[in-house]
């Protein structure tokens, strides 16, 4: 068992005009239990380091509030919605885009319990000595490409999407916070912004937490990996290390095994412009006097709020825990066309189509971003360092409202079954037999897999994809998240409904001519059509979709009805900047 701890922090600007960081550890020593909070403002937006430093305050107020935590899963989860509530009724108008992601550390040692709870891409590590172990996986759309298996983990830096978040504090939407345990596999945690966790590559990381003996250290491993960039977000982290020594009398109480005599301390940081550290060591050694366990705490800000926000609301919210895949399903697969079915995806409508019903489609409420290579940057690391992201944009939250309103748009149902699988394969069996007993699939329905996710930490993800008598079904996707070897969550869109003859009146080539006077362009077929089911409002149409490219070299998706050629969707392959094409 771990009996003694030391932490260091550190917190540096960046090359931005001010520090939306804002972390703090907190304690009960009494207890040995300490609490790491990590928060990032996001970044360029008005109120970033005030949200950061409302759910500093907001988590030292719940901290408080306690005497310990007895059910730390339950109150990690709690801080989430308390410190998004005490964002969102803030009420200051110059403050009305305030959001902060964050991250948090639990540790218990008298219990040995060892979990964290974040929301967005702050994360948190484990490592034994400098051997990666485990760590959190962000909510970010370029964790996505990495879970797909597009991209490798030390890509995600660099990625376009770093940038893309699709869980925060403060948002119009409620958190989805991811609960981690680690068991005591490994002796040293970070809790870090991803300005810090940027810096490295993974092997890298733990190599340079290992020389970490200092508060001065870690402070001047941050200068060191930011004097070569020209720029760079707000860097924060918070490095626990842990070890064991003998103890005496199993029957001890906590306060006399652990030596401490303090009462609760707890060390707060927030929005400074310039760089900071600060030390904690706690040891059971006996006779300990109470100013040791922060004997480096003169220059911190003892904080404490008596801000109240306990909204019942957000507590019906506690069992939605893991949420990865629901909110950014209408953008995990915008990179590349799918390995079965590229129909399937959801993608940015940028004209307006003409309808073969009565339902004329709207636009998205809200534009996709499109993952693409930087066509000048390197393509191959150097000295163990991630790629500099070029000019990597300020933070920003993506929805989920990817399609109009009127085409392709299925509910998506959640399930938490914690069933136990032996595989990937068994898994994907469980699945299917799952959604079946649920309703979600008909007599002629199943699934495919689309893609298997790579395997972070304990997770993968799967993809699958829904097809109705051999054809697939535009938008009905399954996201199976397994964790230690159990389906931890299924976010299935999938309709159970479908009744349609599969036969085309018109072929492809019959369908894309008439086409031609309808787009008052010619076509050329850049890829054979595929027949597909789509859901048009309240209807199913048997469609031929393909990318084409008309006379202007424009290129397009179409959707048109198998039956009269009518244009169901349409949708364009560029983006702007240079008209990227998105399939390449």
């Amino acid at each position: 068992m771990y009996n003694k701890f030391r932490v260091f922090s550190a917190s540096h600007i960046g090359h931005r005009d001010e520090n939306q960081d804002a972390h703090a550890v907190l304690t009960k020593p009494q207890y040995g239990e300490f609490l790491c909070v990590v928060a990032d403002g996001m970044g360029g937006h008005k109120g970033g380091a005030f949200a950061a430093k409302k759910v500093v305050d907001i988590c030292t107020l719940k901290w408080n509030e306690n005497e310990s935590i007895e059910e730390p899963e339950n109150f990690l989860t709690e801080l989430a919605f308390f410190t998004h509530s005490a964002i969102v009724d803030s009420q200051i108008p110059e403050f009305a885009q305030a959001q902060s992601l964050v991250c948090m550390l639990y540790v218990n040692l008298a219990q040995s319990i060892f979990m964290s709870m974040h929301v967005g891409d702050c994360r948190t590590f484990q490592f034994k000595n400098e051997s990666f172990v485990k760590r959190t996986v962000d909510q970010s759309l370029a964790q996505l490409h990495a879970l797909k298996g597009d991209i490798s983990d030390d890509e995600i830096a660099s990625h376009p999407d770093q940038n893309k978040i699709y869980s925060s504090l403060g948002g119009s939407e409620p958190p989805s916070p991811l609960i981690e345990s680690y068991e005591k596999s490994g002796n040293v945690f970070l809790v870090c912004s991803d300005g810090f966790w940027e810096l490295f590559t993974r092997q890298a990381l733990g190599e340079a937490l290992e020389n970490i003996e200092s508060d001065k250290d870690l402070e001047t491993l941050i200068q060191q990996q930011l004097a070569n960039k020209s720029q760079h977000d707000n860097t924060t982290a918070i490095l626990v290390k842990l070890c064991s020594e003998e103890t005496t009398g199993s029957g001890q109480t906590p306060q006399a095994q652990y030596g401490i005599k303090s009462p609760v301390t707890e060390l707060h940081k927030a929005g400074s412009t310039e760089s900071e550290s600060n030390r904690i060591e706690v040891s059971i050694e006996e006779n300990i006097d109470s100013t040791q366990i922060h004997s480096d705490l003169e220059s911190s800000t003892l904080k404490s709020t008596a801000e109240q926000s306990s909204h019942s609301q957000y507590k019906l919210l506690l069992g939605l825990g893991v949420l990865i895949i629901l909110i950014a399903l209408g953008y995990y697969f915008l990179s590349r066309p799918n390995s079965i079915d590229s129909a399937s995806l959801p993608h940015q409508k940028t004209s307006k189509a003409n309808s073969s019903d009565a339902n004329p489609s709207t636009e998205s409420k809200q534009p996709i971003p499109t993952p693409r290579p930087d066509s000048n940057s390197p393509t191959k690391q150097q000295d163990n360092l991630p790629l500099e992201s070029a000019g990597k944009s300020s933070k920003e939250v993506v929805g989920t409202d990817t399609s109009s309103a009127d085409s392709g748009n299925i509910q998506t149902r959640r399930s938490t079954p914690d069933i136990p699988v032996s595989s990937i394969d068994d898994a994907i069996k469980k699945t299917e037999e799952t959604l079946r007993e649920e309703g979600g699939l008909g007599e002629d329905d199943e699934l495919k897999v689309a893609t298997r996710g790579r395997e972070i930490g304990d997770s993968q993800v799967i993809k699958l994809q829904q097809f109705y008598k051999g054809l697939p079904v535009y938008g009905a996707e399954t996201i199976t998240l397994v964790r230690e070897n159990k389906i931890a969550s299924i976010d299935s869109k999938t309709l159970n409904d479908i009744n349609i003859d599969t036969s085309p009146a018109l072929s492809a080539d019959e369908a894309f001519t008439l086409a031609q006077d309808e787009v008052k362009s010619s076509l050329r077929m850049l890829q054979q059509a595929q027949l597909i089911i789509f859901k048009k409002g309240d209807n199913y149409l048997l469609v031929w979709r393909a990318e084409v490219e008309k006379a202007t070299g424009e290129q397009v998706m179409l959707f048109l009805d198998s039956t009269n050629a009518l244009i169901v969707e349409e949708i364009s392959l560029h983006i702007s900047e240079g008209l990227v094409d998105e399939t390449k």
